[in-house]
């Protein structure tokens, strides 16, 4: 119990030092085109649905002392035609994404913040340190995950960008790691690799 007491106030310290990480990958534009829908005073952000309800998304604190926080809400971005408000809860091991429907409060778990395709059909996702790139699209009641590909702990995904309505851009970089096929270890490298959507699938393809 000690230990853990440790941890959580070391991992409270660093939220409460370095919010500057939680910023990064803020989209202001499209949080302005959806401010009527969401209230922030403090640490408490109220999201008002389209069906009169609300949502509430409350920080949280070692002790109750708001100086030590050990769950931080983040407003990411918002889909405002689709209704969509992207917002993460960051705990001490991991952070997390999320889409609240804002007609009626369902929420979709993301495998990172999204990044909408040109025609706004597809949205792919990227995250802090993350070994998958996920693609997702609009279904008439619902996000749906049209396609994942999760890669070794070793490595992850970065710099992801959309080169078109069909073809996605990211970099896949690898740490040094042992193939257990060949027996052999494998030096870490850093690699452009392209997801092209091709006869109704996406596929992963060297440049």
């Amino acid at each position: 119990m000690r230990i853990y007491g440790i941890l959580v106030m070391f991992f409270a310290l660093y939220l409460n030092a370095d919010m500057s990480y939680f910023e990064r990958d803020v989209n202001t534009t499209q949080l302005e085109q959806c401010k009527a829908f969401f209230t922030q005073k403090n640490d408490l952000t109220i999201v008002h649905l389209q069906n009169g309800q609300t949502l509430a998304l409350q920080d949280e604190y070692v002790n109750s002392d708001p100086k030590f926080k050990t769950l931080l809400y983040t407003l990411k971005g918002c889909f405002a035609k689709e209704k969509y408000l992207i917002y993460s809860d960051f705990m001490p091991d991991m952070e997390s994404y999320y889409a609240i429907d804002l007609r009626d409060g369902k929420e979709t778990p993301l495998s990172g913040m999204p990044y909408l395709s040109p025609s706004r059909t597809f949205f792919v996702t990227e995250a802090e340190a993350s070994h998958r790139i996920s693609v997702y699209t609009f279904g008439d009641e619902r996000i749906l995950k049209v396609f994942s590909h999760r890669y070794p702990d070793q490595c992850v995904t970065q710099n992801t960008v959309w080169l078109d309505d069909q073809t996605i851009r990211f970099e896949l970089e690898c740490d040094e790691m042992f193939d257990t096929d060949t027996n052999t270890t494998k030096a870490g490298a850093k690699e452009s690799l392209k997801l092209i959507y091709k006869d109704g699938k996406w596929e992963i393809t060297q440049p």
